[in-house]
């Protein structure tokens, strides 16, 4: 049997407190044995809640913080979640580091984390977990959860979407986030910088790494836009930080301009996000359909003893 990796997670948040509190949740029910919460609002309500918990460093990214880093809090914030993870990962000097986002799940499969990295080779030094897109369904309930993964050929694309293939770009693999995953680092790398996926040397060249085959049944599940409200809310932020691919940044910017802005917002992100039982059908024949069988809130209440409803 592998033993047991030892593993932190450090992440960059302004979510609600309910978001929050399921992702630091589920990664302490992983086993990571430390979480760094960078919060971007240093005013955050969740850090009242998790600053005395054992496993949980809380770092207020006050306007100090970011000037010991040579930044400001205005600016882009890919470069601030860049310096600030980067940062993170050089108070680590042993295991594995993982940088996430709020809205993403790292999900190691049934036989957990630690085959997975045992495999690794002493030569690689990042594992990366490519990425499964979860997609709102009708009738939707329970624990069961749909997700898209990664579609490689553009007549898969063509094939599932129809006529609204190109709003996924070629890019993104068929999927409105990345398609890319996220990467676990060895800690203890000298001249190591962080981007958002995978690490990079001092001279901006990746490291050697392994991706993991889909096969293996771990994904990096990203929740990403389900909720209208909240993927709304965000609009204006991802298409200042590149956030959209370059066509559906296109669509949204003229949506926005329309006096029927609100409505068509909401039919783009139905088109985006939710998938009718053709498409699921289409994207089961094409083998990029993905089913689960998973509970978010579940490990908060194990972890925190509260009540997500009050968040």
């Amino acid at each position: 049997m592998a033993t047991e990796p030892i593993w932190r997670l450090g992440a960059i948040l302004n979510e609600s407190l309910a978001t929050t509190l399921r992702f630091a949740a589920w990664h302490l029910e992983l086993g990571a044995d430390r979480l760094f919460l960078l919060f971007d609002n240093p005013q955050d309500p969740a850090i009242g809640v998790l600053r005395d918990h054992p496993k949980i460093t809380c770092i207020p990214c006050t306007s100090d913080f970011w000037a010991e880093l040579g930044l400001t809090q205005g600016t882009r914030f890919t470069k601030r979640q860049n310096a600030a993870l980067t940062w993170v990962y050089r108070q680590v000097s042993d295991g594995w580091f993982l940088n996430l986002d709020a809205d993403e799940f790292l999900f190691p499969g049934s036989n957990g984390l630690a085959p997975l990295l045992a495999d690794v080779p002493e030569t690689d030094s990042a594992v990366r977990i490519l990425t499964a897109e979860a997609v709102a369904w009708p009738g939707q309930g329970g624990t069961v959860t749909r997700f898209r993964l990664p579609m490689e050929r553009r007549p898969i694309r063509r094939a599932v979407y129809g006529a609204d293939a190109g709003l996924f770009g070629p890019r993104r693999l068929g999927l409105v986030g990345h398609p890319q995953g996220k990467s676990l680092t060895r800690a203890g790398l000298a001249d190591v910088r962080l981007r958002q996926h995978w690490p990079q040397n001092a001279a901006g060249e990746r490291l050697p790494e392994k991706v993991i085959d889909a096969g293996t049944g771990a994904y990096l599940l990203h929740f990403i836009g389900l909720d209208f409200a909240a993927w709304r809310s965000k609009v204006d932020w991802r298409l200042q930080s590149r956030g959209f691919s370059g066509p559906l940044a296109k669509k949204v910017s003229e949506a926005l301009l329309c006096e029927d802005a609100e409505d068509r917002l909401l039919d783009l992100h139905r088109r985006l996000h939710h998938v009718s039982p053709d498409v699921w059908a289409r994207m089961e024949a094409a083998g990029v359909a993905l089913s689960l069988s998973i509970d978010l809130d579940a490990p908060v209440l194990r972890q925190f003893s509260l009540d997500l409803a009050d968040g």
